[in-house]
Formats: C-alpha cells, structure tokens, sequence
C-alpha cells in the first residue's frame, strides 16, 4: 500500500529525494514536520470556516496555501526517506 501511495504523490517526494545525505536527520524531524503539517492542516480547515461563514471567497487563496503546505508536510514525514526529511529541514551540519 506503501508504494501505491509513493507512487501517486511521486510529484511532491521527487524534489526532495534529489541527492543529498540523511546526514543530519534525527527521528524527531520527522515527528516534528508532522506536527507541522497537521497545524497547517487544521488553520486551512479554520481559514476555510470562516470563508464560509463571511462569504468573502477571496481568502480562498490561504486556504488552497496553508492545505498545500501541510500535504506536503505530510508527505514528506509518512513517505519520504531520511535524507527527503532532512532536506526539507535544510540539511545544514552544526557548527557551520
């Protein structure tokens, strides 16, 4: 089922699987960028409340942003690999 889904959000997971090293990915950026998408998910969904209830469909544009940042994060965090979770966070060594 795994790679069913791979598969189908291929698009979203290929610019972050190009090159680079899991140098740097912890467990808990995965965890983390999880929590961060499920946020994002949940003020789209708020954003998309309140367009409903003013009428004013032009904040229809954060809510399109804000349910496509966290897909992506999602994404990323269910089925990328490590190095795809430790490019999203930048993949930068301490110290440096």
């Amino acid at each position: 089922m795994k790679d069913k889904f791979i598969k189908l959000f291929w698009p979203i997971l290929c610019f972050f699987e190009k090159g680079g090293s899991s140098e740097g990915y912890r467990p808990s950026h995965r965890k983390i960028l999880f929590a961060v998408g499920f946020l994002f998910f949940v003020l789209s969904m708020a954003t998309l409340f309140f367009v409903m209830i003013t009428g004013t469909f032009g904040a229809l544009f954060p809510v399109v942003v804000f349910f496509v940042i966290s897909l992506v994060c999602a994404v990323v965090a269910v089925l990328g690999s490590d190095s795809a979770v430790a490019r999203i966070w930048g993949n930068q060594k301490s110290g440096e």
